[in-house]
């Protein structure tokens, strides 16, 4: 039970600075930690942009956010990265 929690817990943590990450190992990292940032980035940046809507949402607006906008957050930011990955914008 605490080891899901805590994976869970690490895994929010990660996701919520996954932007902090990306533009650090794209600054200053070597090639494999580039790749690894685009890698995370493409796989997890949806629900980044989404964990952080939940956050302004909730605690900064004191709104409740509806699970419709959530999905929809989710799918467009993951048709947005297929567009940046067609245009050759994030290239492996």
């Amino acid at each position: 039970m605490i080891r899901s929690l805590m994976n869970f817990l690490a895994f929010n943590t990660f996701v919520l600075l996954l932007p902090v990450a990306c533009f650090a190992a794209w600054g200053w990292g070597s090639p494999d930690e580039k790749w690894l940032m685009k890698a995370a980035f493409c796989a997890l940046g949806p629900f980044c942009l989404d964990f952080w809507y939940l956050i302004v949402t909730h605690l900064v607006l004191r709104r409740q956010s509806s699970y419709l906008m959530q999905a929809l957050i989710i799918i467009g930011g993951y048709a947005g990265i297929a567009l940046l990955l067609k245009e050759r914008v994030i290239a492996f």
